[in-house]
């Protein structure tokens, strides 16, 4: 047989995986150990499967090849196995109240204490509930110190409970670790607190440098933008000026060829067809009201 722990508590084996060693198939899980609190000894277990742990098999210590942190692991075969009987020396301690020889009640066994290789019960385990100022917690128990066992309590000297050995944390030790472990927590958040806020600050004073960068970029940018426009409004004011200037020429000298034509004309008229004096008196002669309508087509075009 090969174990992995030297000594383990009854409470690590219940509900253990029970596997075959020979073909690795579940066999079950461990359902109560068979305690001979007379000869301080583990004489088997017997572990449950199917639906709802109807089906049952027990096997003898001598069976159990390894007892690893997952399973154990038996000797099993299907065509020999039968059921080993337990003896009538089998029962649990476990529940059972822990009295002095005085008659004063101490507490109650909670768990024990077995070697691996032979089953071998070296102490119990039992939980005391402040009797005579002994501490909330989980005490050892030697076999020794049992005086006497029955179907519900044991007995003890009282000297034993008196100044029992302590074995695991009771209430008021985990308390006090409970408030040291808040107040270290305490620290530590606190500490990560203001690492938070140190990087919180950091980041927002990065912010606002990089909202300055981008700020005067947009400026610089803005005053490029409007410097390319104001170029580009003073070319094509000029431009349109200049259009302006020579639609104007071009509107002069077009009347002007237009005043020339009509004088050419009237000139023609005239030699034509010479008027009568008796016209002559009434109106202005033609060509002068000719003249001043050329005038006045030259300087609406000088005006344009």
């Amino acid at each position: 047989m090969s174990m992995q722990q030297s000594v383990i508590r009854q409470s690590d084996l219940l509900n253990q995986l029970v596997l075959d060693r020979r073909t690795a198939e579940e066999l079950g899980r461990v359902d109560y150990l068979w305690l001979n609190p007379k000869a301080h000894r583990v004489e088997g277990f017997t572990c449950k499967s199917g639906f709802l742990g109807g089906k049952k098999r027990s096997f003898i210590w001598d069976r159990i090849e390894s007892i690893g942190a997952d399973s154990i692991m038996v000797n099993f075969n299907a065509e020999e196995f039968a059921d080993p009987e337990k003896s009538e020396q089998v029962f649990s301690l476990i529940g059972h109240e822990v009295w002095t020889k005085a008659g004063d009640k101490a507490g109650k066994v909670v768990d024990y204490l077995l070697v691996p290789q032979t089953g071998a019960v070296i102490n119990y385990l039992f939980s005391s509930s402040g009797w005579r100022g002994v501490l909330d917690g989980i005490y050892l128990l030697a076999l020794t110190d049992i005086s006497s066992i029955g179907s519900k309590r044991l007995l003890v000297p009282d000297s034993v409970v008196q100044n029992p050995q302590y074995y695991a944390e009771g209430l008021n030790q985990k308390v006090s670790q409970a408030a040291e472990f808040i107040h270290e927590d305490y620290n530590k958040t606190q500490t990560e607190l203001e690492a938070m806020r140190r990087g919180a600050q950091n980041v927002a004073g990065q912010f606002q440098d990089k909202a300055k960068q981008m700020a005067g970029q947009a400026k610089d940018k803005a005053q490029d933008v409007a410097g390319q426009v104001k170029d580009k409004a003073q070319d094509v004011a000029g431009q349109v000026k200049e259009r302006a200037q020579d639609m104007a020429g071009q509107v002069k000298e077009r009347a002007q060829d237009m005043a020339g034509q009509v004088q050419d004309k009237i000139a023609d008229i005239k030699a034509s067809q010479p008027l009568e004096p008796h016209q002559n008196a009434a109106l202005p002669p033609a060509p002068d009201i000719i003249e001043i309508k050329a005038e006045v087509v030259r300087e609406d075009a000088e005006q344009k």
